[in-house]
């Protein structure tokens, strides 16, 4: 039960019985250090997630019906190394990374794909609030990397 209680705290915050809505149902990293060492042993990029919580209703929205696609939910896990930063916290990791990477805070969700030196694989864009749009970046992504895309995501990338 401890164990359980330090994972959640440990993933979510203070947010302890169930993963926040607006993360959907991806199994989501907090340590960046450790999902780029991931992403240079496996050599799959990282998938950043920049994501308000508590959010308004439109990311309420994202994390409910695009994060729990399970197919997408599959190329999340399968195919990258799911990082989450919270992008409305003034203080600790969550803040360097917004600075890094020069994400607004309180803002809509970002998704970001980074290669094992925490490089963009390819350009940011904002604005991609559906799952086939989300899966057509992943497959950007893979395919910038040289890895394969799953028949099922590109299946989800012509889906809407």
């Amino acid at each position: 039960m401890i164990i359980v209680l330090a994972i959640s705290v440990t993933a979510y915050g203070d947010q302890t019985s169930h993963p926040p809505v607006e993360v959907g149902d991806v199994r989501w990293g907090r340590d960046f250090d450790a999902a780029l060492q991931k992403s240079a042993s496996e050599g799959k990029p990282v998938l950043v997630l920049f994501q308000e919580i508590p959010g308004c209703s439109g990311v309420r929205k994202f994390g409910r019906e695009v994060l729990t696609n399970p197919l997408l939910v599959q190329a999340i896990e399968d195919e990258f190394i799911p990082m989450l930063v919270y992008n409305n916290r003034s203080t600790g990791m969550d803040r360097e990374l917004m600075e890094r990477y020069q994400e607004p805070s309180w803002n809509f969700q970002v998704i970001r794909f980074l290669d094992a030196e925490g490089r963009d694989v390819i350009p940011r864009k904002d604005r991609v609030w559906t799952t086939s749009a989300v899966a057509e970046r992943m497959i950007m992504a893979l395919m910038a990397v040289d890895r394969p895309v799953p028949d099922y995501l590109k299946g989800l990338a012509g889906s809407e």
